[in-house]
């Protein structure tokens, strides 16, 4: 049974208001926060409908973000992501890599939860492939509709 959900941010809740920019978003994000009038708003947009959605479940499901870096940590993003997220984790602050099952049995540690327990929704599918192999049920993110659609019936809400 799904007790907890734990999403990716960069490209699930977060994407380039580039559309044709393809690399990762915490490259850019430290190569742009050099500018002296860098404001991320201004280069990056939330996925609002997943926010609006992920604000509905808050009161039955702890939500929290598990992320490869640091992107989410810009000041711009706390008033998003704090009423709605229980803690951020960060990979690289907990000395893993998100590609290896490890990562996501220190998550549901971290979390104290059975890996099991978790719905875990990333757009990288080695990322989902690893917290397949830990325990976790997951969701490899393509699309809004898919992912509503799917926690619709995963939690049967």
């Amino acid at each position: 049974m799904i007790k907890v959900i734990v999403s990716d941010f960069s490209r699930v809740l977060l994407f380039p208001k580039e559309g044709s920019y393809k690399d990762g978003l915490n490259a850019l994000h430290k190569e742009l926060s050099e500018k002296s009038d860098y404001s991320p708003l201004d280069y990056f947009e939330f996925n609002q409908p997943l926010l609006d959605l992920y604000q509905s479940l808050k009161a039955k499901y702890p939500l929290y973000i598990f992320t490869s870096d640091a992107i989410q940590d810009a000041p711009e993003f706390q008033q998003y992501l704090k009423p709605i997220f229980e803690d951020i984790l960060s990979a690289k602050k907990m000395n893993t890599d998100k590609k290896t099952s490890d990562a996501y049995t220190l998550v549901a540690k971290q979390i104290g939860v059975d890996p099991q327990e978790i719905l875990y929704i990333d757009d990288t599918p080695a990322n989902i492939q690893a917290a397949k192999t830990a325990g976790l049920s997951t969701f490899l993110y393509s699309d809004f509709e898919k992912l509503r659609t799917h926690i619709s019936e995963a939690l049967n809400t």
